[in-house]
């Protein structure tokens, strides 16, 4: 049942809900039953997607094809406004030729059905295009298209876009149909709501963690930048070993917070400058662990988290926190271990200076195959020799 906490008011949406939900409940007894439970079955779908997942574009691409299935259109455009330009930008198309979609990628909406749409918050239907005075001009057009339907895309009373149904013959738009189409743009509307506010919930939750970090490597002016640096130095070698550029943007991610579990390490142990006792030193093992969990509330993909926990293994074996080997350790872990250890060792510390970057690519091949995966020491030195190149 769809209803409210008990003594509060129904706000401008749930009206709305509400009064389309009452208007194609009352023409289902007038209309054929099958497709009125055909409309009903979909919404209660759509509902259920909404409800158990925050994929936007999963959501709407599915919500779009149930819509199209149901009252039968040929194409289904969803279009949302830029709050900055005011144009419209093409969010998911299903139907419009490829052409045609490059053509109404961005689109002005003053001046056209859409703007009038977003202007009034109202439907604006066009039964047979053919008759149309043309007074306002309809984007994503093709001759085909002969009759359309516009509603408005709506979350806590902002009109955040539209929804267009095209059919390819003139139409006569009934009452549920448009009902149906209300209800399903509002339904695109709390899917949009709901994941742009889980998304600004896990930029801020990112934004601390990021925040953490810096004041971790702040305590310690020998490793101030060894973050972003490793992180720099992970995209450039992810690149270099044919990674996507998803693959490389994980990576880069990885290596920004690959220490983050270090802020469960105390100071005293962290900047000590001789050698570690072994209560101490598990102390330390315990970072790339910690910094998994810490890292678990911002629901980041899942290889970007077997990077932080799985940086510290060696690829012969031996390592932590799992001693796990070749293979078998993810293998942007395996990238972060090389590029960690190349910039520890180029970089000065309070026992020792910094190693010569030839002399720390030979360590590296030295200790390839028991420390590090020989591929990624290879790619990281290629990565040096063109940096060099570009120097020079």
């Amino acid at each position: 049942m769809y209803g409210t906490s008990k003594g509060a008011e129904f706000g401008e949406d749930e009206d709305r809900f509400l009064s389309v939900l009452r208007t194609s409940l009352a023409l289902a007894m007038d209309r054929g039953l099958e497709e009125n439970a055909a409309m009903l079955k979909k919404l209660i779908e759509v509902g259920q997607l909404i409800s158990s997942s925050l994929e936007m574009d999963v959501i709407i691409e599915y919500t779009l094809q149930s819509l199209k299935e149901v009252v039968g259109a040929k194409w289904c455009v969803l279009g949302l406004r830029d709050e900055e330009t005011g144009e419209m930008v093409l969010k998911v198309s299903l139907g419009l030729s490829k052409e045609l979609q490059g053509k109404a990628e961005r689109v002005p909406a003053e001046g056209t059905i859409l703007g009038e749409v977003l202007k009034t918050a109202q439907p604006l239907i066009v039964e047979d295009l053919a008759k149309y005075d043309r007074s306002l001009h309809l984007p994503y057009f093709s001759k085909d298209i002969r009759s359309v339907a516009v509603v408005p895309v709506q979350a806590r009373g902002k009109t955040l876009g539209t929804l267009i149904v095209y059919m390819p013959f003139p139409h006569r738009w009934e009452e549920n149909e448009v009902g149906y189409l209300s209800i399903i743009a509002s339904q695109v509307g709390l899917a949009i709501e709901n994941a742009q506010l889980y998304e600004s919930l896990q930029e801020y939750y990112m934004s601390v963690v990021k925040a953490l970090a810096a004041a971790l490597e702040a305590k310690d002016k020998y490793t101030q930048g060894h973050s972003l640096r490793v992180a720099r130095w992970a995209k450039a070698v992810a690149g270099e070993m044919g990674l996507s550029d998803k693959e490389q943007e994980m990576v880069y991610i990885g290596g920004l917070l690959h220490d983050i579990g270090k802020v469960g390490v105390r100071e005293d142990i962290l900047l000590k400058t001789s050698g570690l006792t072994p209560a101490e030193q598990k102390v330390i093992r315990s970072h790339p662990g910690v910094g998994a969990k810490i890292l678990e509330p911002a629901n980041l993909p899942k290889k970007v988290v077997e990077a932080v926990l799985y940086h510290h293994e060696d690829y012969g074996g031996g390592g932590y926190p799992e001693g796990i080997a070749g293979e078998k350790i993810p293998l942007l872990a395996r990238i972060i271990r090389v590029v960690d250890s190349y910039d520890a060792m180029k970089s000065d510390r309070p026992y020792r200076r910094a190693f010569s970057p030839k002399w720390v690519i030979e360590e590296l091949r030295r200790c390839s195959g028991k420390q590090f995966d020989p591929a990624v020491v290879e790619a990281m030195k290629k990565v040096l020799e063109r940096d060099e190149s570009t120097r020079t």
